[in-house]
């Protein structure tokens, strides 16, 4: 059976290998190789000798995308077709024709022109003719202005007695005196009229006036009442409490109260579900499977904050100036909150009356009369001098600005339309007055305010950005301190800019480190200047650096390997870069520990420029770095030591001079071998779980053993034990090696022999040759109800997959037109809402 089994097999191959052979030559183009993972091999239950099976092999994939076509063609156009009586006729001009050019096109849009004059009705007033009453058109008319009118009547157009007597009855006297009786009234009544339209003219262009005036008048109205002298009575104990529990926290009435268990528990969820989402990032892992809130249409989010992470944070609160209540990381007390806020009314004040006073004679921008509250004003008089600095002490031991001295700054101010006039407001003031300036700006024009401000405030944010490069690029060694002094400041404010406008902030950023990244490719051999490092840094506190890959983080990375790995060291200010970029690396790495080669060559580095060589000596190390050369032995001390420098207790590292000095001195190279030993011991434990961990230290310990510590100071020599404790330790960890998984051990062969019933004799009755026929027709009858049956349930799949697609189509024309509706609801409603504030302002 087995024999006769093969030999059909490979009759039904060459009859199909005959089949393929007879379609390439029957066809001009090569046979399509068939994918043998597409064939199905149809088994049958009894293989007769002689016999060939045509239905032995087949192609499903192909046979379903036949049926499927079929049925597009036949079911799916009956399907569009129901229920439906009328048909579609192109009647155009040169429908009938297969080719169309532009002389059908130009007939066709002459047509169409020629049928727009054509009137169907002479009543169907939807056309094109614009109706107009004396001389205007009906759009202009229907102002709903209070215009005048002709046909007013008036108490003087009344017929009197006489002259209803004269021409209506005859009167006393003949024909001649009706006549003339008619003619006098008709000569009154147009006197009448002229005179009265005359007396309406001149009271219609006095009030046009008074109305196209009373904008002018509402300034000398308000200098009016502000020139009065307004006396006010002193406020009392009542009023001074009732003004300081407005700034006390309401809670709604209906809300209740949580207990300390159940607000730790939510607390607690809290975090594991954000710790959770920062290790998928981290990994690069999304989570698909997480569900997503339904969100109405009609949803404003009223009362809700969503973080930067997606959740509701809680409830959505704001101080009195704009800003919001849940970004804070630690929510202050009530009493606090009491303190701090009369501490800055009372400071507040101060500033203002003391600025008024100096400046009550000018007429500046600055001027902040405007500003000051009659009654707050009348409160802080009563204050003493002695109040007043206790106040002043607390403030500026909570943090606050120095109140010493009045800084005369502007509290209004408007978004800078250009770089150069943003520079020029900073570069007047230092470092805490231009984070004040800017964070005035930001609250000024902030977007909750007006939405129109989003644009302002990100191209606030490309100027900052644009400034701190300037501000770098030409720092001196006087200025660099200054320079990283007003970065400090305004790091919090880019942080805010950044979570304004997301998408546009970090596009801007990229684009300004692939301008930076094209620069240096020019000259890869060395270090780029201060105001690119600086924007690593400037990352490095915007986004978070942890995540598997980032739109801003990852460029970065990349950006700073290139410079560790490929910039030459020769300079202490290339020292001193390095250093920075592997500092920066560190942060980079601190959650996800995750290393960098080039930082790890670099640190290695700069210890081998740390060890005395000899001429002939050579060591072995890696680019960027050289064993040869006058440059392998920059920071090793040669018998040059100060006596000061060794005395040295206090632990000292890099300076803000060193990124813009050249020349090493000996303190330099004592600051950077510390440096050096200090980054080193940190990036062995931040890469200490890794597998490997013990060929990277391995690396350090000859390179450490060969520094002559009788040179440095003693915190050198704390410094250096501690790090050798850690590659000590790592280095000596042993190397868990990768083992393939143990395999089942393979059972033992049974002795006992397996026995198989096979049922060969099959016996079945005999019947007669009618019956026989009609069992076959009944088999027959089966198999076709089977066939028909399958098919019908495939057609149903095929027709409600028409209908889901058919409903999905109308489903999203219907959400598009409710969008549109909501759109143009809010933009009508946005309209209403400015009529109404501009009727209010007037």
């Amino acid at each position: 059976m087995a024999k006769a089994k093969k030999e059909r097999k490979g009759n039904s191959e060459n009859v199909y290998s005959k089949k393929a052979k007879f379609n390439a030559f029957s066809s001009s183009r090569p046979a399509k190789k068939i994918n043998p993972f597409e064939v199905h091999i149809n088994k049958e239950k009894f293989n007769i000798l002689g016999r060939t099976c045509k239905h032995d092999k087949g192609l499903p994939g192909i046979s379903r995308a036949k049926a499927v076509q079929k049925r597009k063609r036949t079911l799916g156009e009956e399907f569009m077709q129901k229920n439906k009586s009328n048909e579609f006729k192109d009647r155009r001009i040169g429908s009938n024709s297969e080719v169309i050019n532009d002389e059908l096109l130009n007939a066709r849009f002459v047509a169409e022109k020629m049928s727009m004059f054509k009137k169907s009705s002479r009543f169907n007033l939807n056309d094109d003719e614009v109706l107009t009453h004396r001389g205007q058109t009906l759009e202009e008319i229907e102002q709903f202005h209070d215009n005048r009118s002709d046909d007013d009547m008036e108490d003087e157009d009344v017929l009197d007695a006489n002259f209803t007597k004269a021409a209506h009855f005859g009167g006393e006297d003949s024909q001649q005196d009706r006549k003339a009786a008619i003619e006098e009234m008709i000569a009154e009544t147009k006197l009448r009229k002229a005179q009265s339209a005359k007396e309406k003219d001149e009271i219609f262009e006095l009030t046009k006036k008074l109305d196209s005036n009373y904008k002018d008048l509402i300034p000398l109205v308000g200098k009016f009442n502000k020139s009065e002298d307004i006396v006010k009575n002193k406020p009392d104990d009542y009023d001074r409490a009732l003004r300081e529990m407005v700034f006390e926290p309401r809670g709604a009435v209906s809300d209740r109260l949580v207990s300390e268990e159940e607000l730790a528990k939510l607390e607690k969820e809290r975090l594991i579900k954000l710790e959770n989402a920062r290790l998928a990032r981290m990994r690069g892992v999304e989570n698909t499977n997480e569900k997503q809130n339904h969100r109405s249409a009609d949803d404003l989010d009223d009362g809700y904050l969503v973080g930067s992470d997606g959740e509701e944070n809680g409830i959505l609160a704001y101080d009195l100036n704009g800003e919001s209540l849940t970004n804070n990381h630690s929510e202050p007390t009530p009493e606090d909150e009491n303190k701090t806020d009369a501490l800055d009314n009372r400071e507040s004040d101060e500033e203002i009356s003391e600025n008024d006073s100096e400046t009550e004679n000018d007429d500046d921008e600055d001027d902040l009369s405007d500003l000051k509250d009659p009654d707050i004003e009348s409160e802080s008089e009563e204050l003493s001098s002695n109040e007043c600095q206790q106040a002043k002490t607390v403030s500026n031991a909570v943090g606050s600005e120095p109140r010493n001295k009045v800084i005369k700054l502007p509290f209004t101010i408007e978004m800078p339309s250009s770089y150069e006039e943003l520079k020029k407001l900073l570069s007047k003031y230092s470092a805490d007055e231009q984070g004040i300036l800017v964070e005035r700006i930001i609250k000024y024009n902030h977007p909750k305010i007006e939405p129109k401000n989003k644009d302002k405030i990100s191209k606030l944010f490309s100027f900052l950005l644009q400034y701190v490069h300037d501000l770098f690029a030409s720092a001196s060694i006087k200025d660099v301190n200054n320079s990283f002094l007003v970065i400090n400041k305004l790091n919090p404010f880019l942080y805010d800019l950044m979570h304004l406008d997301p998408e546009m902030t970090s596009t801007c950023i990229v684009d300004v480190i692939q301008q930076k990244y094209s620069e240096y490719k020019k000259h890869e051999k060395l270090y780029p200047s201060l105001d690119t490092l600086v924007f690593f840094k400037i990352v490095s506190n915007m986004y978070t650096t942890s995540d598997y890959r980032h739109y801003v983080v990852t460029p970065c990375y990349i950006f700073m390997s290139h410079i560790l790995s490929k910039a030459r060291v020769r300079t202490r200010q290339d020292i001193a870069m390095g250093l920075f970029l592997v500092t920066l690396v560190l942060e980079y790495s601190h959650s996800s520990q995750r290393f960098l080669p080039a930082a790890l060559n670099f640190l290695l580095g700069v210890i081998y420029l740390s060890i005395p060589k000899r001429a002939i000596e050579k060591l072995k190390t890696v680019p960027p770095f050289m064993s040869t050369g006058p440059f392998n032995k920059i920071l090793a001390m040669n018998n040059d030591t100060n006596e000061k420098l060794m005395e040295a207790e206090d632990e000292s590292l890099l300076k803000a001079e060193d990124f813009v000095t050249v020349t090493i001195s000996l303190d330099f190279k004592i600051r950077a071998l510390n440096a050096a030993l200090i980054l080193t011991k940190d990036a062995i434990e931040g890469v200490s779980e890794n597998i490997g961990s013990n060929y990277l230290a391995e690396t350090f310990v000859p390179m450490m053993e060969r520094i002559n510590l009788d040179s440095y100071p003693q915190y050198i020599k704390s410094s250096f034990e501690k790090t050798m404790g850690t590659l000590s330790a790592v280095a000596g960890k042993p190397l868990k090696k990768l083992m393939p998984p143990e395999k089942k051990p393979k059972a033992l062969r049974l002795l006992e022999p397996r026995i198989e019933k096979v049922y060969d004799d099959k016996r079945r009755p005999k019947i007669s040759k009618a019956k026989e026929e009609k069992v076959k027709l009944i088999h027959k009858i089966r198999r076709e109800t089977k066939g028909a049956v399958r098919e019908i349930r495939r057609d149903t799949e095929f027709l409600q997959t028409i209908r889901i697609n058919q409903q999905i189509q109308s489903d999203r024309e219907r959400k598009e037109k409710v969008k549109r509706i909501y759109m143009e609801a809010s933009v009508q409603q946005g309209e209403l809402n400015e009529l109404s504030r501009q009727k209010k302002k007037k």
